[in-house]
């Protein structure tokens, strides 16, 4: 039986999304996605999810006939269940990096997957336990005044500056950054994806 070779496309507008996948050397496509995140009043993992499935369906009128896409929605869940996304001003990073300074947090990703030759759909949810430092005023003085709070879910960037505020994690860092990419590249297995037989080519032999 025939079988369509397949497009990976990622729908997202993150530039950290999108770094993840180039490192490896992944083939991929970019389409940003033409829906906004969602935070309402449901379960913190029914938002990533919702947000996910919108931001792939989205895109689906513009993806190649062997498209498999994948879309992503990363959330701040507190020790009182309380979820943030990305702050909007410096003022509301610095609230929500004051509340939490020096306590363990949830970093949820959900991710959605639409394997379009196939018609089947996937996803999966993945958390990652963060425990920031318990940094002065001053030193969130010095992280904000990077401006790398304003989009970034939780006001920080694990990947950027914002790890040194970070003191320990417990689960798939890349996770924080937005991408879990180990649970990610086990279900894209099944879609006929191999990510990791695609960084390997890319690194020995070059290949396009």
């Amino acid at each position: 039986m025939y079988r369509v070779s397949k497009k990976l496309v990622l729908a997202t507008k993150s530039p950290r999304r999108i770094a993840l996948l180039k490192e490896l050397g992944i083939d991929f496509l970019v389409i940003k996605p033409r829906t906004y995140e969602s935070i309402h009043r449901a379960q913190p993992r029914s938002i990533v999810l919702d947000n996910a499935r919108r931001k792939a369906y989205s895109v689906l009128d513009s993806v190649p006939y062997n498209a498999v896409v994948v879309a992503a929605d990363t959330i701040i869940v507190d020790d009182s269940n309380r979820v943030y996304g990305k702050p909007s001003s410096l003022s509301e990073a610095a609230r929500i990096l004051k509340i939490l300074r020096g306590k363990w947090h949830r970093v949820l990703t959900g991710v959605y997957i639409v394997d379009v030759p196939d018609r089947l759909e996937d996803f999966f949810i993945s958390e990652t336990k963060v425990k920031l430092r318990n940094f002065s005023d001053k030193e969130l003085e010095v992280y904000l005044s990077s401006l790398e709070s304003l989009d970034k879910a939780g006001a920080y960037a694990l990947q950027g500056i914002g790890r040194f505020l970070v003191e320990e994690i417990i689960g798939d860092p890349y996770n924080v950054v937005g991408l879990p990419l180990s649970k990610l590249y086990e279900v894209l297995l099944k879609h006929g994806i191999d990510l990791l037989k695609m960084a390997v080519m890319k690194k020995v032999v070059g290949a396009p």
